[in-house]
């Protein structure tokens, strides 16, 4: 008999083993909005500007099958043609989110939006907007909510710190380009040994660049003034930069449990902190660490024809931030001055595929660790006595962004003492992913 899962134990509920926790939790809220349960079925595809909406009564009829406009000044057309006790299936796309939100405002109405990849829209030979929208529609009605592979619909606050994070790793992006073009400049005049001489990243070091290679020289004069105007742009980029930080600092702020767990791992900065806390939030929604690593883009394509099966490059999916600033942990992670598990085993990786492929692999189990710590509620920690210490001087010292010392989150934390007392009570494993005495995380 197949196994069951209990979303509570004061709830003579159980649920197959293979529905997920978003699943679990929209079929409960499905419950208190649709007393009597769902009048009707309703599938949504969206485009750019538009979106055809697909409803069937319970007999499982078709009722109402048009196209509606997605204008500001139009779009409550489409919330208008909503009853209450529909129930609304949309697939994850760019705007949905927003349109979700504003649907489960509506009284007696539940949206939920699920993942592309696991609907067969894709796999139909024939695909319009029209039809996927027929199929959304027969899907909800012929599927319980708990059994479809839902996506957790982000509050305003969460998408807002989404924006927020999105906009300035933008902002990084276009800088680090900035900061190669004034370097390929210097280079194409026959000055190659400017990035080792100057730190171009500073205004002052581009200044003193710029005289000490061009100088008065007439020759140089159309490139002097160019390198002057790229400086003048990287400046700017630069004070949105520190804005930026201020803004990170303050999502997280927002959430000083989260801060202190990921705060206490090597390498782990405030960038990394911010987009964990605005793209995965609760981890308790994801079944498991690989559900997670799907979710941040750092799982293998796997291939199958036939008789092969084969293991690619990772999806990249989900937000780029994210697994960007993941991976960059991973590198700062290898800068520090002590030894523990996972640094000793991106060294042995490096050596055997490279530092890049490296550093994704230690990403993953990073992934990995940092899921077990939050939903345990343990702080990273390391077997032997002597790199516990080290550990411990390490967190002392770190500082963060305009938060300041690592310790001003962690003290500020009302969980602190009991993530330590639990945390002394573990044991880790080679990859100093944490595991309880009595079973296992």
């Amino acid at each position: 008999m197949e196994e069951k899962r209990k979303l509570d134990c004061s709830l003579a509920v159980e649920y197959p083993q293979y529905c997920t926790p978003v699943g679990i939790a929209a079929s409960e809220h499905c419950k208190e909005k649709h007393k009597g349960g769902a009048k009707r079925f309703v599938g949504v595809d969206l485009s750019k500007q538009s979106c055809y909406m697909c409803i069937i009564n319970p007999e499982g009829r078709i009722v109402l099958h048009e196209k509606f406009s997605l204008r500001s000044t139009r779009r409550d057309n489409l919330y208008e043609a909503l009853e209450e006790g529909d129930l609304v299936l949309m697939e994850a796309s760019t705007g949905t989110f927003n349109i979700a939100r504003a649907m489960n405002k509506r009284p007696g109405v539940v949206a939920c939006v699920v993942n592309p990849h696991s609907t067969r829209i894709n796999e139909t030979k024939k695909k319009t907007d029209k039809e996927d929208s027929l199929f959304l529609a027969r899907l909800v009605f012929r599927t319980p909510v708990e059994e479809l592979k839902l996506v957790s619909i982000p509050s305003d606050q969460e998408m807002a710190d989404r924006d927020t994070v999105s906009h300035y790793r933008k902002i990084d992006e276009v800088h680090t380009q900035m900061v190669n073009r004034v370097h390929a400049l210097f280079l194409d005049k026959g000055f190659p040994e400017v990035g080792k001489a100057h730190n171009l990243h500073t205004k002052v070091g581009r200044a003193c660049a710029i005289e000490a290679c061009f100088g008065t020289n007439r020759t140089h004069a159309s490139a002097k003034h160019i390198a002057k105007e790229l400086s003048k742009e990287l400046t700017l980029l630069e004070e949105l930069q520190e804005s930026g930080k201020k803004q990170l600092a303050r999502i997280v702020m927002q959430d000083e449990r989260t801060a202190t767990l990921l705060g206490s791992i090597p390498g782990v900065g405030l960038k990394t902190m911010a987009s964990f806390i605005a793209f995965v939030g609760d981890v308790s929604r994801f079944s498991n660490a690989k559900q997670l690593s799907a979710y941040c883009g750092l799982v293998p394509r796997v291939y199958q024809s036939g008789q092969k099966d084969a293991a690619r490059r990772i999806t990249k999916e989900g937000q780029a931030a994210l697994r960007e600033y993941l991976i960059e942990s991973v590198f700062a992670m290898t800068k520090t001055r002590f030894d523990f598990p996972l640094k000793h085993k991106f060294d042995e990786l490096r050596q055997r595929m490279g530092v890049r492929k490296a550093a994704v692999a230690i990403g993953r189990k990073l992934v990995v660790m940092i899921y077990s710590m939050l939903r345990n509620g343990t702080l990273f920690t390391v077997e032997d006595e002597m790199d516990r210490q080290q550990v411990a001087v390490y967190q002392a010292r770190k500082r963060l962004p305009i938060i300041g010392r690592y310790n001003k989150i962690r003290k500020s934390c009302k969980g602190y003492t009991k993530m330590v007392n639990l945390t002394n009570s573990m044991k880790v494993n080679e990859l100093g992913i944490i595991k309880f005495l009595n079973q296992g995380a």
